[in-house]
């Protein structure tokens, strides 16, 4: 491994996912409802928008992990944000639903390359202060969530019957930050290390996957995890908009709580209280205010409800997703990092093809179908995560 690279280099990598992940957060909350007000999208359509973005990570995240193995993180993710501008520009030019879907399978391709970030940080931080740093890609997420959405719902004011401001907004932020990462972003391998790691391919990646159980328990909990928390991507909105009269702007607000929240679980919680728990029985506690929270929401019909569900989803969500990165990432040979990274994002994009798809699905047939299903997939995680060892036990 690589010396440590300092602070500020691993704080450029935050700033690198962080503001593809603002432009992210702008156009999630506004896709469910332009495609409903502009375009007459169901439910279903609503979830099949988000669906098809996931499904193109499903392909992309684990080839853009091998590539990142083969010629280095840091031109994958640069390519990886210029193709994120591209599909915010689509998205912003958008006169129909097909364009609409045509600018997330764009958008898919270009935000695929989560995984190469959490090798990056994977390739440059010490096995057990991996859930801390990989927690903070998990901030990075939460501060997309913070601002994206709050910006996305003012923006959508300025042009309230075409997604152009939004959609122009994010790809300017894509392309800025593609231009930071081109001139202060370091490589986080040494010379020669990508040419000698390159012949461990996906095929091998999957053989590790295959041979070890604690991998495949840990991307079974987060399979059950990302499902559950993807059911209130195309749903949130619409449902903030049937049941409490919301718009854009109100829809924005909520996701953005729910980034408040697991900024503060997963870049500050999640720090102090791994070395005294371990990642396994924060995994198992998380479970908890995930599933009430997921019910809550479910059976929510005043605002204050809604709200408490919402935080008490971002605190479950936020406890889950470091943790089961970092047993993720210690259970993997390090020459391999980005490949099953990537094999891991392709399962997390599994579920985010099937969880929005039925839940939007669901949300046809009846509002709290989505939150209930929900619950019961972290359930099902939660007894998973039982037989998950902490890393010092297990042995691949």
């Amino acid at each position: 491994m690589p010396p440590a690279l300092p602070r500020g280099r691993l704080g450029l990598l935050f700033l690198a996912v962080l503001v593809d992940l603002v432009g992210f957060g702008i156009v999630l909350p506004l896709l469910p409802l332009y495609a409903r007000d502009l375009f007459g999208a169901s439910g279903f359509q609503a979830g099949l928008l988000v669906a098809v973005y996931s499904l193109v990570q499903l392909v992309m995240a684990p080839l853009w992990g091998r590539l990142s193995d083969r010629v280095g993180r840091r031109p994958v993710l640069i390519l990886g944000l210029l193709g994120s501008a591209l599909a915010y520009v689509i998205f912003a030019r958008a006169d129909s639903l097909a364009i609409l879907f045509l600018s997330r399978i764009v958008g898919g391709i270009g935000g695929s390359t989560i995984p190469v970030a959490q090798a990056y940080i994977a390739d440059v931080t010490p096995p057990t202060r991996r859930a801390g740093n990989l927690g903070l890609i998990g901030a990075a997420f939460g501060f997309g969530f913070v601002i994206g959405p709050a910006l996305g719902g003012v923006l959508a004011g300025v042009s309230p019957d075409s997604p152009a401001a939004p959609g122009y907004t994010a790809a300017a932020l894509c392309l800025a930050n593609a231009l930071a990462a081109l001139i202060w972003l370091p490589e986080s391998r040494r010379p020669g290390e990508a040419t000698r790691t390159s012949r461990f391919n996906f095929r091998a990646a999957l053989a590790e996957v295959a041979g070890s159980r604690q991998i495949q328990l840990v991307l079974a909990v987060y399979l059950c995890v990302t499902m559950a928390f993807s059911t209130l991507q195309p749903t949130l909105s619409l449902l903030a908009s049937e049941r409490f009269a919301m718009g854009p702007r109100q829809a924005g607000y909520l996701f953005a709580l729910l980034g408040i929240v697991s900024v503060i679980v997963q870049g500050g919680l999640v720090r102090k209280l791994v070395p005294r728990l371990g990642e396994r029985r924060l995994l198992r506690a998380s479970a908890i205010p995930f599933c009430l929270g997921l019910a809550a929401v479910g059976v929510a019909d005043t605002t204050p409800v809604l709200l408490a569900g919402l935080v008490l989803i971002g605190i479950g969500y936020g406890g889950s997703v470091p943790n089961v990165l970092a047993l993720l990432s210690r259970a993997t040979d390090p020459g391999r990092q980005g490949a099953v990274l990537g094999i891991g994002q392709s399962v997390g994009s599994t579920a985010r093809v099937v969880g929005p798809a039925l839940a939007g699905n669901l949300f046809d047939v009846r509002l709290a179908l989505p939150y209930f299903a929900g619950a019961v997939l972290i359930l099902v995680a939660a007894v998973v995560a039982t037989r998950v060892l902490q890393p010092r036990e297990a042995s691949r």
